[in-house]
Formats: C-alpha cells, sequence, structure tokens
C-alpha cells in the first residue's frame, strides 16, 4: 500500500527508548552470531539530541538520494538473499504452484464507460496491464501496451488513464521502472495513436480532469528539482492548465501548494499538499482540493468561467478541522461527507447558490443506520460519492459488506440498489455525462463480478469481465471472529483456513494488517495467497485500530499517540490463532508493509518473543526521519510532525529503527524493497536491517529482498506478485517450524 494514495480521495491512502550503548559494545556480539551473513555495513558515530531524548543514528550514513555507497551495499545484500532464497527447500514447489495461477488469472480493472465505450486495464500474467477499449458493437481492441514503449528506466506501466468527456480521447499516465513519475499521453481513441499532447512530469496516481467541451485539461505537476522545499519531489505541486494542441511549456498554473509564482492567495495550500481541480459536465461550479496522506482535506469551489485563469478567486468550503474525507458538485450542489458530527460519516448537501456559502449551512441528506459507514479509505478503484447523471449514488459499507444508495437530485427520495450478491466493492465508479454507475463486488474466497446498473431497467447488467478462479478453492471458507487486544478492545479478525483444518495448532500462520490512513482491510480474491491455504496453513487479517473497519473513531484509536494500539491488536491475531486452535505463536507470521511497516516494526521490536517471524514490505521504519525521506512532508497529517515538540515523544516511540533494543532475541525477518520505490526510501529498510542484525542474538536470519525492476509495487505484474510470495512462502516454511 501507498504512503501517498490518491484516486479522488485517495491520497499520496509509550516510553522514550533509544540506544544507551556504545556501538562497538552492541554490535560484537550480534556480529558474531550472524556469521553466514551478507556483506556487513559500517557504523558512524552519530547522535542527536532532540527535545531532551537521546538518539543514536549508527547508520546514518546510508540517507539520502543517489548514495552509491548505500545503493552498493543493498545490491549486495539483495544478491546474498537471493542465493539462500534459492537453496529453501520448498521454493521450487512454491515457484510452481503460484506462477501456475498467475499464468491462469486475468484482471480487469480501472473500468470506465464513457461515450458507449468501455475502457479499461486488462493484465494478465507478465504484463503490468494493457489499456483495452470495448465498442458499442462489443468488439475491443488495445488502445496502449506498455510492452511496446521504449525506456532506459525500466518496464513501463499505465498507473492511471482518463477518457475526455466524449470518449474520443484518453490521458494516459504511464511510468517505467515502477517509480510512478508519469508522463501524460493524449491517445486519440479511433487510432490509437499519440496526438502530440502531453505533459510531465505527473505523480502516477493523479489522472488529468478534463474540461466538460474535451478542449484541454487540469493536471497536477511535480514542481521542478530546484523549486522542491528539501529536495522533496513530492512537495510545492502545482495544478496546471493544457489546452489542446498548444505547448505544454506554455501552460499557466492556476494553484500551487507552498509559496512563489503562481501561488493564489484566495487558496493557500501548504507545500506538503496536492491542488488539485476538478470539472462537472452540468455545473458552472469547479471543485479546488488541496489534497495529503491524511483522512481530512480541504475544499474549495471557484467558477468555471474563472477557474482556468491564474488569478481567480476560490472560495474554501470545507477545512481540515471540518474533518470532510470527500465531496462532489451536481448544479448548485456540493456533496460532502464528513465525520466531524458522526464518527462513521455523514452525507452533508451544501447549496452553492446561497451568498457566502458556507459548510454550517449543508444539511445531512442520507439517513442512516449507527453501524452503516460512508467514510474510510480503500486502496480499490471505488468512489464513495459518485454523480452520475440521473442521481447521486452513494457506498454505504456495513461490517465489511458494501451495498449502493440511490439519491433522486430532484426530489431527495432514497433508494437502495438491490445487490446481485454480498461482497466489497472493488469498483464503484460514476460519471457526470453519463447515467448509472459500474459495480464489481468480490469476496474472500470468490473472484469479482463486475456490473454496469442502468436506472431505465433499475437493473445491474454483467460487463462480461468476471474474473474465473484459476484454481479450486472450494475447500478454503473465511470465519469470521474478533481478538481481544491488551485493553480489552474488540477487534474484528478474519481467519482463512480449510474447512477440515483441525484445531490442534499445528498450522503455519500468517497474520496480516495495515492500521494507517483510515484505511480497511476489506475482503479482497487473492490467489497467491490462498495457495498458501489451500496447503494447509492459515492466512488471517488483523483489522486493528489505525484503519477505517469501525469508522473515523477506529482510525484515530490507532493513529499518532495511539500507534501502540494498533500494534497490540496485531500481536493478539497470534495469541487469538493460537486460542482457537488454528497455530501457535512459535508457527505463526506477521506481515505488513508501506506505512504497515510501522505496525510490524513495532511488533518485531516490542514484542520479538511472541511470534516466529515478520516479512516487511516496502515500509516506513524511521519516522523521526520524516523529513529527511522523499514523501516525507506529505505524511505529517497521518505520522506527525518530527519537528514538533508535541509531537516528537509519540513519534519516537512508534520508530521502529529507534526502538531496537540491543542484546535481543529477534524472530526470523525478511524485509522486502523496490529498488525504485519513490514512496518510501529504501535506506528506511536499510538502517533498519542494520541495526537490527546489530542488536539481535538469536542467530535467527534477516533478510533484504531486494527488487531491481520495482518500485512501491503499485503496478506489479501478476507474474512478479507470484515470484513475491513464493520467495516469501518458502523462507516460512524454512523459518517457521511445521507439524
Amino acid at each position: 500500500m501507498s504512503c501517498t494514495f490518491y484516486s479522488r480521495r485517495r491520497r499520496l491512502l509509550p516510553c522514550l527508548v533509544a540506544a544507551a550503548c556504545a556501538l562497538t559494545l552492541c554490535t560484537l556480539p550480534a556480529l558474531a552470531a550472524q556469521t553466514d551473513g551478507p556483506p556487513s555495513a559500517r557504523t558512524v558515530d552519530v547522535v542527536d539530541h532532540v527535545f531532551g531524548a537521546t538518539l543514536h543514528d549508527p547508520y546514518r550514513w546510508m540517507e539520502g538520494e543517489h548514495n552509491t555507497e548505500f545503493q552498493q551495499w543493498l545490491a549486495a545484500q539483495g544478491d546474498d538473499t537471493r542465493a539462500k532464497l534459492d537453496a529453501l527447500p520448498t521454493l521450487k514447489s512454491w515457484q510452481q504452484a503460484l506462477q501456475k495461477v498467475s499464468a491462469a488469472t486475468v484482471v480487469y480493472r480501472n473500468q470506465r464507460h464513457v461515450g458507449g465505450r468501455l475502457f479499461f486495464i486488462r493484465q494478465a500474467a507478465q504484463g503490468n496491464g494493457t489499456l483495452m477499449v470495448r465498442e458499442l458493437d462489443g468488439s475491443e481492441r488495445v488502445l496502449l501496451d506498455p510492452a511496446t514503449l521504449k525506456g532506459d528506466s525500466g518496464h513501463a506501466s499505465i498507473t492511471v488513464f482518463k477518457p475526455s468527456p466524449d470518449g474520443s480521447k484518453v490521458a494516459v499516465n504511464i511510468d517505467h521502472g515502477g517509480n510512478e513519475i508519469t508522463r501524460v499521453e493524449v491517445l486519440d481513441v479511433k487510432s490509437g495513436k499519440p496526438t502530440g499532447d502531453a505533459v510531465e512530469p505527473v505523480w502516477g496516481e493523479f489522472p488529468v480532469q478534463w474540461l466538460p467541451d474535451g478542449s484541454g485539461f487540469t493536471y497536477t505537476q511535480l514542481a521542478p528539482p530546484e523549486q522542491r522545499t528539501g529536495g522533496d519531489p513530492l512537495q510545492d505541486m502545482r495544478s496546471r492548465f493544457h489546452p489542446l494542441g498548444k505547448l505544454s511549456t506554455q501552460d499557466p498554473i492556476l494553484l500551487r501548494a507552498g509559496t512563489g509564482q503562481g501561488a493564489n492567495p484566495s487558496f493557500a495550500i501548504p507545500a506538503n499538499h496536492f491542488p488539485v481541480i476538478e470539472f462537472s459536465t452540468d455545473s458552472r461550479w469547479v471543485l479546488g482540493e488541496a489534497l495529503s496522506a491524511q483522512a481530512e482535506q480541504r475544499y474549495c469551489v471557484a467558477l468555471r468561467s474563472d477557474a482556468v485563469k491564474p488569478d481567480a478567486t476560490w472560495h474554501c468550503i470545507a477545512d481540515d478541522n471540518d474533518e470532510v474525507q470527500e465531496a462532489a458538485i451536481h448544479g448548485d450542489t456540493l456533496y460532502l461527507v464528513s465525520s466531524r458530527g458522526r464518527s462513521n460519516g455523514e452525507l452533508l448537501a451544501l447549496d452553492l447558490s446561497r451568498p457566502n456559502a458556507s459548510i454550517k449551512d449543508a444539511r445531512s441528506i442520507l439517513p442512516l443506520q449507527d453501524d452503516e459507514i460512508v467514510v474510510g479509505v480503500s486502496l480499490n478503484d471505488t468512489q464513495m460519492v459518485a454523480p452520475a447523471r440521473d442521481a447521486l449514488y452513494v457506498k454505504v459499507s456495513k461490517n465489511g459488506i458494501d451495498d449502493i444508495r440511490r439519491i433522486d437530485y430532484a426530489s431527495g427520495k432514497v433508494e437502495t440498489v438491490p445487490m446481485p450478491l454480498s461482497g466489497a466493492a472493488s469498483l464503484f465508479h460514476a460519471d457526470d455525462n453519463e447515467d448509472g454507475f459500474l459495480l464489481e463486488l468480490r469476496s474472500w474466497t470468490t473472484p469479482p463480478k463486475s456490473w454496469r446498473y442502468e436506472p431505465t431497467t433499475r437493473a445491474l447488467h454483467s460487463l462480461n469481465q468476471d474474473e474465473a478462479s484459476p484454481a479450486d478453492y472450494s475447500m478454503i471458507e473465511a470465519t469470521e471472529a474478533e481478538l481481544i487486544s491488551k485493553d480489552g478492545t474488540h477487534v474484528p479478525f478474519t481467519i482463512l483456513h480449510r474447512k477440515d483444518a483441525a484445531l490442534d495448532g499445528s498450522h503455519r500462520a500468517i497474520v496480516f494488517g495495515y492500521g494507517s490512513y483510515g484505511l480497511s482491510i476489506v475482503p479482497s480474491f487473492k490467489p497467491a495467497r490462498l495457495e498458501w491455504v489451500k496447503q494447509g496453513n492459515i492466512f488471517a487479517y488483523a483489522h486493528v485500530r489505525g484503519g477505517g473497519e469501525k469508522g473515523e473513531a477506529w482510525h484515530q484509536d490507532g493513529k499518532g499517540p495511539n500507534k501502540h494500539k494498533g500494534v497490540e491488536d496485531f500481536v493478539a491475531g497470534v495469541a487469538r490463532l493460537s486460542e482457537l486452535g488454528y497455530s501457535r505463536p512459535e508457527r505463526t507470521a506477521l506481515i505488513s508493509g508501506s506505512a504497515g511497516g510501522l505496525l510490524i516494526g513495532g511488533a518485531v521490536t516490542g514484542y520479538p518473543d511472541h511470534f516466529g517471524a515478520a516479512v516487511f514490505l516496502v515500509s516506513i521504519l524511521n519516522p523521526v526521519r520524516l523529513m529527511q525521506a522523499p514523501n516525507g512532508a506529505n505524511q505529517i497529517g497521518e505520522m506527525g510532525d518530527p519537528r514538533k515538540a508535541s509531537d516528537f515523544p509519540w513519534i519516537l516511540a512508534m520508530d521502529p529503527y529507534q526502538q531496537i533494543h540491543p542484546h535481543t532475541a529477534y524472530p526470523a525477518v525478511m524485509l522486502d524493497v523496490g529498488l525504485n520505490d519513490s514512496r518510501v526510501a529504501p535506506w528506511e529498510t536499510g538502517k533498519f536491517t542494520a541495526r537490527l542484525r546489530a542488536a539481535d542474538i538469536s542467530g535467527r536470519p534477516v533478510w533484504i529482498r531486494t527488487d531491481a525492476n520495482g518500485g512501491h509495487g503499485i503496478q506489479k505484474s501478476l507474474g512478479a506478485e507470484a515470484a513475491e510470495y513464493a520467495d516469501i512462502f518458502a523462507f516460512l516454511d524454512a523459518k517457521l517450524p511445521g507439524r
């Protein structure tokens, strides 16, 4: 997952402990214990004194971009781990099993119905996804296969795309090597050829926003290197307007994060936020957004006639303290989803035609039961509020299951759209120049099925893109349970197991968690993980605090100074599997990554004897150095600001690198890192690994698995995912005791 995440609303989604001994005294025993290890890391005598705390940072030298010494050290780590993984006894069998299911899998995603055409990404085993179009007569053709694009920076992939309102053109974001820094090319849909319109560099999660007449678009561009605060590529972005047929170098800046040329005094945007301007086909109003990696965002409006001018006057409606997580416009109505008055969220409507319209004038328009949720972040391609031409559609979740409410624009009448099956939405999208919506539902053990809702027939019609299961998983079931955390809180806990699993504690098990940004872990069909279960193992999901499974209060209960509660939930999942008879702590591994690195890092450093192994995936592990990391400033809203005396104590407490204790027996650990990762700096993995090895006295492995052709994993091919999980499963087979 992501540390910066954006898809309309998904953005880029204790005590103080310091190392108290001299480096030489801490490292010598560990070096003796890891005699078969990869090349050791040198240490430096760096000590920081911050707000009364003393922080030793012996691997500070690994930080920074273009650090040749660290890159060489990391490459050597990867080579050493690769050799050890290749020698594991069960690797080949896992490779064969997972490559077989990946070869038989075809995934459809990012469906968009525009102008009578269906645009979508088709992804097979080895590709990163091909852009396809289905015409009105049902014929399908390739618009862009990124495998045909050549470059010196690794394989190309499509991160996002956006058709023009009439479907005649499509703007495609293309990156190389998984780094998510894209060039946006406009294609003519009829011919499939580039029109000559292109803009760059654009962060890979930001699609262009077309004008209603298709004559141009706005886009959110990365700042030139010399204008980036602290050299961070994700600071000081600007929203620009590109008229088709014009040189992009002449595109005016409409909004700018930070200060300097292009900043608009009526809509001031912090440097670490992302300006986005969205147009509605049926409205004279334009929505301006200042987005960041936090749940609440800032929203302003301007008249469409003014919005494409650099000196537009913006009227700001919602600030961070209004706790608005999503917004959309239809006509003169601004729809807002806020958690300020209701932790599970409420849908508000505001009449923008009123003079000096304020969020205080907004009214609640969707009746909800106490346990129904309309807030929260999902990594899937889903909107929460989707304005279509015919009506407003809203996704409502209850106990992890989604349904859709239709609200008539004129009457305000609310209807529930009958669902064809019970599941979680991995696609929910509407366009304001089309009737109805697109929907895809899936569960833990069944593949996604997709439909288009047509309001004239009040029915969901298949898109004929239902994924086929690549293998028989009928022997697997999902048990919804609860675990009881350290403070007595009941936490939802999903357990995937064979129906015939003996409850004798004999199974190897994985507990997966995340716990950041209010992002919920929802039912998802993952054949690679199901193969683990099919072989008699357990795969469980701990819905820890910090996520959004129980609304915004659940998020806040595991955020900032409460981060330790999510860690306690995560570790309690291990004990719960043992209590229920599925596994034993020594047979159980934890997996998490990205911002979940704080979760699994906290578990490893705080509870090293409570489980048998841990696998980190592209993880944040050193948040006290947040401001020195690319994409670090963007995380302040979720993780706090280490420059503030009020925030620093709990940031230090959640910092896995700083919480490593010398002379401690740690579990077996493998850390996965993409060398082209633009979201989480690889040096965070390097520093944590080196320090953990130096402190460990168990002799268990601490390996780094590197992907030279990968980034944060967002566009990972099915084949690459299969290879990754084959390595993980073989590692766990070798390091967790079996029956």
